[in-house]
């Protein structure tokens, strides 16, 4: 095959062009992401039912739902979260499951008991969860000076032009928005006049309905004509409301009209707030945008740049920022990782020339390398693979193959070249003698990535994204050594041979150096070959307390920039209140940062569709906080932390990093330990007595959590005794409460662009006081203090209802080192065993992590033993592939050693490195072992593993240095993916320098004990 593609050199530079070409096309039009396009296997309800309590929602809307969704298929864990009028239900599935057939299920689920549910209750909302979800960044909007009266003012102008003209763009799914300000009209009557002259609350609201019929539309016919005639009987101006006539009094007492505004003063005004949004202290509306899900990326941030310019300049009385910009995350990411390539690749190139002593060889890989890349993106295109972290670390590796395997060529090439072989006779055979043992390390390096994909979760979907990056990364290598590197090396070097002959390179003074040191290693070792099998013993004992002692995670440890604050003020405060106290936060905040840095709030409810985390009471906020590093993010948090407890210290504070892609993903904010205590008496959750008193005991032995945040409510109680004494009616003294809460809907104002609300209002006066003030008129024409028909009493309970698949459920939340989570555990336990009513689980991400290392052994193991019979089937031996798994023991002994040192972890990244590591170990281990058998049928055992070693030598060390070089970078890197891919270039550095070490030294001597007694007998 070689000989056929070597006479036909151009055939095969125009079928590489023509690829070329093609990968160039194509490649515009793969999709570029922070990571893969994972789908999550999750889907959220959300039950809203105003005016129900937390208590009474769990125990009489979500218990039944939680029962009807727990007999959806495939479902892995339900959780709920219940406050007063709202809860979400999070429904996780196994990984791998279809989730719109899930998504259909959910809501045939939903369907099914609707009819067990009050009516009056809205259907819950059925959301798919999906990393495309998240905004690509949140488009803050202010007003100066000069722009309209009001907030609402703001609110219609961003709802009605902005967020459409962003919706415009085709890369754009949808604008999600909050801080809107809702106009509703108040009416607040004269109590005085009204009593004068015998009005209730119930004429206003008749007189009102009255004059807001809607009559629709008719087709009148006028001769050959047809009219469309429509009535405008319908409120669609607070004019129309004031002017409304209503007939007072009686024939015997005689009768007025009056008109609406000589009764009541009527205005429009802003809703009353469930929440706000704020940005760097000043009011703001938040416009997230969230990107279809095949958009480029980084192109849809061009076309929102230039449309936010567009804003800027049209609308000059406003001010726009962007925060949590999730485009700077892959910006940063990938551009580090490309200019580590490239900084690798020169260094690669620089150390190809100083082993090979020669232009033309570097000059190679500066042709197939760009080559081979533009191949391997037109095969992303065909396989739907995006450009992300997870696949430019499959072109790192890829690259690494392609640079050691056409090494490795055109090395034995130049061997037999020098054995006196003609050019094209050299170019054949040298191809033909390493091209089995490369396909075989291909082989073994793709077996060793394919059970990985069989790990369950997020992780799994990785390695399937990086065990196919991989794959064809090394296929592709494979290709160009065994077609492209013969057919460019023979055109390179014919005029050459025409001219002159082969002319043999010089020894480099690098190749003197590492013969030399390699012959007195070869010699050392096997004058002490017992001490030197003690000593390789040593190193593989040493390894076990490394692993034991090594943290295990699901994923690498990274730097933040972007600090998200969650704040339960754990008292029953107003929007208003909460707004004051977060806006004296920002202002010691902002005295901290630097410039560049922002702070934006999310102040009591929200109003984003998508946005799950935000469904918060109105006495909590979430704050977010860009910061300048990692240091000022720790630094930060500390400062938040003294601020509260000394300013408000009841309030209950966590700190999270702000949420993108790779934060969703992966969990990654989860507490390390959570104990759940259960009532084991009944189905209900455990008293407050009861939890105040665990949560004592445990701060008392030094276990510390926070007690889970309690509010006061207030419980008004009709006393219908005195109702009937009196002879008040029911419905009277609701409608008196509804005023008093500006509550008593009226019906809406029909305007032109909305519906608008009406309420009978009154005005804000301490609760008490609008009691004591307020009146009921009774069917005898009196009217009687509100007051003396209610009574109004207070009460404690929890502020949020926990649920799992067990039951309801108090957590504790516990951040403890890996190491001390079974001794806290079962310390835990044991205080909870002093109470009979309860019980305890636990949870968190210590659990998941530990449970995903037991998986991840039991995969590499099973990888390893597929490696071991293709090794097998290659050699046609039992024994030899032995010591391949031998040399890649320790090469996992020097992975660990490094990340032990370093103080990283075992995690997603370091794992993959490791695999990468065995890939690269087994190709060297395979060429020596296929060189050794057959350079010992015509020498001694001794001399044929010496100079086959030798021989395999400067192969050896420029992939060594190649691999080093290549990942050296991304440990002086910055960005989430330089980070990611540390854990990763740890494992590879660690192994590659134990493993060169036990290639040269370990090898040999294991391949001379085990042939040396064979060599004998034959000999």
């Amino acid at each position: 095959m070689v000989q056929f593609l070597l006479y036909r050199p151009i055939a095969v530079l125009v079928s590489t062009f023509a690829l070329v070409v093609l990968g160039i096309i194509t490649f515009n039009q793969i999709p570029v992401s922070l990571l893969p396009d994972i789908a999550v296997p999750e889907i959220t309800v959300q039950i809203s039912f105003p005016n129900t309590s937390a208590r009474e929602l769990q125990r009489t809307i979500i218990k039944p739902i939680k029962n009807q969704l727990q007999q959806v298929n495939h479902l892995d864990n339900l959780e709920a979260q219940t406050q007063d009028g709202l809860a979400i239900v999070k429904l996780k599935f196994d990984f791998g499951t279809n989730i719109n057939l899930a998504y259909i299920e959910v809501n045939e689920k939903i369907d099914g008991i609707m009819g067990q549910l009050p009516r009056e209750m809205v259907r819950p909302k059925v959301i798919k969860a999906g990393a495309s979800d998240i905004p690509i960044f949140n488009l803050n909007v202010t007003q100066k000076e000069g722009f309209g009266n009001s907030n609402m003012d703001l609110s219609e102008f961003c709802e009605n032009v902005l967020r459409r003209r962003i919706e415009q763009l085709k890369e754009v799914a949808m604008v999600d928005i909050t801080g809107l300000s809702q106009p509703e009209v108040v009416i607040f009557p004269d109590q005085s006049k009204l009593r004068s002259l015998g009005i209730t609350e119930q004429i206003l609201k008749e007189n009102l309905l009255k004059n807001n019929i809607e009559l629709g539309n008719l087709l009148v016919k006028d001769g050959q004509y047809q009219y469309n005639i429509r009535f405008s009987t319908a409120l669609k101006t607070v004019e129309d409301i004031e002017n409304i006539y209503l007939k007072i009094g009686s024939q015997q007492k005689g009768e007025r009209v009056l008109q609406m505004k000589e009764l009541a003063q009527v205005s429009i005004q802003e809703q009353q707030l469930g929440g706000m949004y704020s940005f760097n202290g000043k009011r703001a509306i938040c416009l997230s945008i969230i990107k279809q899900s095949d958009t480029q990326l980084l192109q849809l941030r061009k076309k929102l740049n230039a449309q936010i310019a567009h804003f800027k300049k049209e609308y000059p009385q406003l001010e726009f920022h962007i925060s949590q910009d999730q485009t700077e995350l892959l910006d940063l990411s990938i551009n580090n990782l490309i200019g580590n390539i490239l900084f690798g690749g020169l260094c690669t190139f620089i150390m190809i020339f100083f082993f090979m002593n020669d232009f033309r060889t570097p000059i190679l890989m500066g042709i197939v390398i760009p080559i081979s890349l533009i191949v391997t993106f037109l095969c992303f295109y065909l396989f739907q693979i995006s450009i992300n972290i997870v696949s430019l670390a499959g072109l790192v590796l890829g690259i690494g193959e392609i640079i050691d395997s056409s090494i490795i060529v055109i090395e034995n090439i130049e061997q037999y070249r020098e054995e006196g072989h003609s050019l094209d006779e050299a170019c054949v055979n040298g191809t033909q003698e390493v091209i089995m043992p490369l396909f075989t390390s291909i082989l073994t390096n793709s077996a060793v990535f394919l059970p990985l994909i069989f790990i369950s979760g997020i992780a799994g979907a990785l390695f399937f994204d990086q065990a196919i990056a991989v794959t064809i990364s090394l296929g592709i290598s494979l290709l160009c050594s065994y077609t492209l590197i013969p057919v460019l090396y023979r055109i390179s070097n014919l005029k050459e041979e025409k001219l002159i002959g082969f002319v043999p390179r010089k020894i480099t003074w690098l190749m003197k150096v590492s013969n030399s040191t390699y012959d007195r290693l070869f010699y050392f070792v096997f004058r002490y070959k017992k001490g030197m099998l003690v000593f390789f013993s040593f190193l593989v004992i040493v390894s076990i307390p490394l692993f034991s002692n090594l943290d295990k995670s699901g994923m690498p440890r990274i730097s933040r920039t972007e600090i998200e604050v969650k704040i339960d003020w754990n008292e029953a405060i107003t929007v208003e209140e909460n707004n004051r106290r977060v806006a004296q936060l920002t202002k010691t905040i902002e005295n901290s940062t630097r410039s560049g840095m922002y702070v934006s709030a999310f102040i009591g409810q929200q109003q984003f569709l998508l946005n799950r985390e935000l469904q918060q009471n109105f006495n909590e906020s979430l704050i977010n906080i860009k910061v300048a590093s990692n240091q000022e993010f720790e630094s930060m948090q500390i400062e938040i932390k003294k601020y509260l407890t000394y300013h408000y210290p009841k309030t209950i504070v966590s700190f999270n990093a702000a949420k993108n892609v790779f934060e969703v993903l992966f969990n990654t904010t989860e507490s390390p330990m959570q104990a759940r205590v259960f009532n084991s008496r009944n189905i209900d959750i455990p008293n407050i007595e009861q939890i105040d008193l665990l949560n004592s005991e445990l701060n008392k032995n030094g276990f510390y959590s926070q007690m889970p945040a309690m509010q006061n409510r207030f419980y008004i109680q009709i006393l219908f005794d005195r109702l009937l004494y009196y002879d008040v009616e029911y419905e009277r003294i609701v409608q008196s409460l509804k005023t008093i809460f500006s509550q008593y809907d009226l019906g809406s104002l029909k305007d032109e662009q909305k519906y608008i609300p009406i309420f009978l209002g009154n005005h804000t006066k301490p609760l008490r006081i609008m009691i004591q003030q307020a009146t009921v008129l009774n069917n005898k024409g009196q009217y009687l203090p509100l007051g003396e028909f209610i009574k109004i009493s207070n009460q404690e309970d929890y502020k949020t209802f926990y649920l799992d698949k067990s039951g309801g459920f108090i957590p504790f939340n516990f951040t403890p080192s890996n190491k001390d989570v079974p001794f806290l555990q079962s310390s835990v336990q044991k205080i909870v065993a002093n109470h009979p009513n309860l019980h305890v689980g636990f949870s968190g991400a210590f659990y998941k992590n530990l449970e995903f290392v037991s998986e991840l052994g039991l995969i590499i193991l099973v990888a390893i033993g597929l490696l071991y019979f293709i090794l097998s089937a290659q050699f046609e031996s039992l024994v030899q592939p032995l010591i391949v798994l031998l040399t890649i023991a320790f090469g996992l002994t020097g992975a660990m050693s490094l990340l032990y040192f370093a103080g990283n972890s075992i995690n997603i990244m370091s794992a993959i490195g490791m695999i990468v590591l065995i890939g690269i170990l087994d190709n060297d281990s395979i060429l020596k072992i296929d060189t050794m058998n057959r350079s010992r049928e015509f020498m001694s055992l001794e001399d044929a593993i010496r100079i086959s070693g030798k021989r395999r030598l400067k192969s050896q060390l420029m992939t060594f240095l190649t691999t080093i070089l290549g990942l050296l970078p991304v440990l002086f890197s910055l960005g989430l993916g330089a980070e990611l891919q540390k854990p990763l270039a740890l494992s590879v550095i660690g192994g590659m320098f134990l493993g060169l070490f036990i290639s040269i030294s370990f090898i040999p001597l294991v391949y001379w004990f085990l042939y040396s007694k064979v060599w004998k007998r034959v000999n």
